[in-house]
Parts: C-alpha cells; sequence; structure tokens
C-alpha cells in the first residue's frame, strides 16, 4: 500500500526548513500561517491553499534573504584575502606542473600565451626558494603563471599576473619602499605586492612539504 501523499501543512513547510535558520520572530510568524492553514483544513473550508500560498511565499522570501545576506558576506572580503584564499586553493591543490625547470628562462619560454613576460622578483623572501616549474592559471579571472617553488622539502606557490588596477585594486609596490601586504587563508600566510608591473603573491608557509602532484 502506497503511503498517504498528503502530509500536514506543518510538515511540507518544515521539509523545506531544514538548511534555513530563521530568527524567533520569522518562525513565530510561519508557524502562525502553518497554523491557520490546519485549523481550515479541519474545518473543511475548501480553501486551505490560501494559507499554504501564503506560508510558500514567506519561505521563498525568507531564503531569498538567506541567501543574499550568504552572497553579500561573500563581498565583503577585502581584494587582498580574495587573493589569497584563491592562491592558497590553489597551492594546496598541487596539481602537476605544466613545465618543469629550474631557469626563469625556460619558464618564460613556455608561458607565450600570457600578454606580460614572467620575471624575477627582488623580493628577499625568494632569495632562498629554488623555481622547479610552472602550470597556467588564474586570479581573479585573470590568466596567470603560476610557478613552484621550493625550499628544502618545503613546496610554496608564487603566482605573477598582469596588474590591472581596476581588478585588484591599491596593492603595495615594493619599487617605492612599500611592504609586500601579508594576509592569511587558511592558517597559510601569502605575501602580495606590485613589482614590474604584475602583481605576485606568494605563499609563504610549509604546509605542502612533502606532498605528492594531484592529478588534474
Amino acid at each position: 500500500m502506497k503511503k498517504s501523499l498528503k502530509q500536514p501543512l506543518k510538515q511540507q513547510v518544515q521539509n523545506q526548513l531544514n538548511e534555513v535558520q530563521l530568527d524567533k520572530t520569522q518562525l513565530a510568524a510561519l508557524e502562525k500561517l502553518m497554523a491557520d492553514g490546519e485549523d481550515k483544513d479541519k474545518k473543511g473550508s475548501g480553501r486551505t491553499w490560501i494559507p499554504l500560498a501564503a506560508a510558500g511565499m514567506f519561505l521563498f522570501a525568507v531564503i531569498t534573504a538567506f541567501m543574499t545576506l550568504q552572497f553579500s558576506q561573500d563581498n565583503l572580503l577585502t581584494m587582498p584575502q580574495q587573493i589569497a584564499e584563491e592562491v592558497v586553493s590553489n597551492h594546496l591543490k598541487l596539481k602537476p606542473l605544466e613545465v618543469k625547470t629550474g631557469s626563469i628562462d625556460a619558464v618564460r619560454g613556455y608561458f607565450t600565451k600570457l600578454d606580460f613576460m614572467p620575471v624575477e622578483s627582488s623580493l628577499q623572501a625568494l632569495d632562498n626558494l629554488q623555481l622547479i616549474g610552472g602550470r597556467y592559471c588564474s586570479l581573479q579571472g585573470i590568466t596567470a603563471a603560476q610557478l613552484r617553488m621550493k625550499q628544502g622539502e618545503n613546496l610554496q606557490t608564487l603566482y605573477e599576473t598582469e596588474y590591472v588596477p581596476d581588478v585588484f585594486g591599491d596593492i603595495p609596490r615594493v619599487e617605492k619602499g612599500e611592504a609586500p601586504l601579508v594576509v592569511y587563508a587558511k592558517g597559510i600566510k601569502v605575501k602580495v605586492w606590485v613589482e614590474k608591473g604584475l602583481l605576485f603573491a606568494l605563499t609563504d608557509s610549509p604546509e605542502v612539504a612533502g606532498r605528492k602532484e594531484t592529478d588534474g
């Protein structure tokens, strides 16, 4: 025997609320709408669709407001923080290198699809890092060179991409004596700066030491 398809109004709406948290005022208003619908259903008024529709509209409004709030919270991240989040996410994925080389000239020869030429930075943080290769990537939607560096057993990621002020905003320029920004994402320190017309982002933690490249 099939189970009855008709569920109490309260149960129907409750099934839609599993992933949405309401405050006390919203919850009280919704429960009142559901109670009204159940009362009219018991009395056989034949117009139970009215409170059901009202409850549905209320629920839609709540979900829309919830999603808008989440989107707004995501947009509250500063651009340097967004850069760090994206860099660290790809840093931890450790995807296979497309070119394996310790030569910056060989790297330049590979990245022919870029609108810029990868360069060596004067930042002292890179002095003890050895280039081991790179792959194409993007940063905030702009094509970038993702270079992999090594210090002992620790692997670090260096991003280089064209500095577009309208996209990245105001980023410190080391050539003017400004110190790189230091931003943390997932517990990993990322330095962000502009040099030679390019935006650089460098991870500065040993979290991927000894890991193997992932597929894809």
